[in-house]
């Protein structure tokens, strides 16, 4: 959600020019930065009313389009400023990013990102053992069973042991 909309920034605009182009005045009457300000008075003034439109939805961009921009500012045919009033983009910090990520990673950086979590990997859980084909294997298994059942047992019995020990035992009075 935007934190003005189009009438504030139009009555603002407004106010500016009736007050003879104050912008420190205006500014205090609407609590309104100043570079907001001029960023909306050069959007009214490049395209009207319709530059102060505030868009509901967010816009996407191909890379080539990012990589035009790019090259037109890095030409130095525009400013960022110029740049976001000519190609119709709402604030400089976006072509900003744009930059830095291009000097960064080249046209690759310019791409889109993936959107969303990336998918987690399943779970590897162990393989179960392949069903004895011999008698003896099934014997061996059955030893290895057995064997892991009398080793729990054990523990049980063990820590069984060490909490009666540890329990308080109660006095006759």
């Amino acid at each position: 959600m935007t934190k003005y909309n189009q009438n504030f920034k139009h009555q603002t605009v407004e106010f500016y020019f009736q007050h003879h182009e104050n912008l420190s005045l205006t500014c205090r009457t609407f609590a309104v930065p100043k570079r907001t300000l001029r960023r909306w008075l050069a959007q009214y003034q490049h395209s009207g009313i319709n530059g102060l439109a505030v868009l509901h939805t967010k816009r996407t961009y191909t890379p080539d389009f990012k990589y035009q921009i790019i090259q037109t500012i890095q030409n130095r045919e525009l400013t960022l400023d110029q740049a976001c009033l000519q190609f119709g983009i709402a604030n400089s910090g976006v072509i900003s990013q744009w930059l830095k990520l291009f000097q960064e990673s080249g046209i690759e950086g310019l791409q889109p990102k993936s959107k969303g979590r990336p998918a987690m990997k399943k779970p590897r859980y162990a393989k179960m053992p392949l069903p004895p084909k011999t008698e003896e294997e099934r014997l061996r298994l059955r030893i290895l069973e057995l064997e892991t059942e009398n080793a729990y047992l054990k523990k049980c019995q063990e820590l069984d042991r060490e909490k009666m020990r540890k329990k308080p035992t109660l006095s006759k009075n």
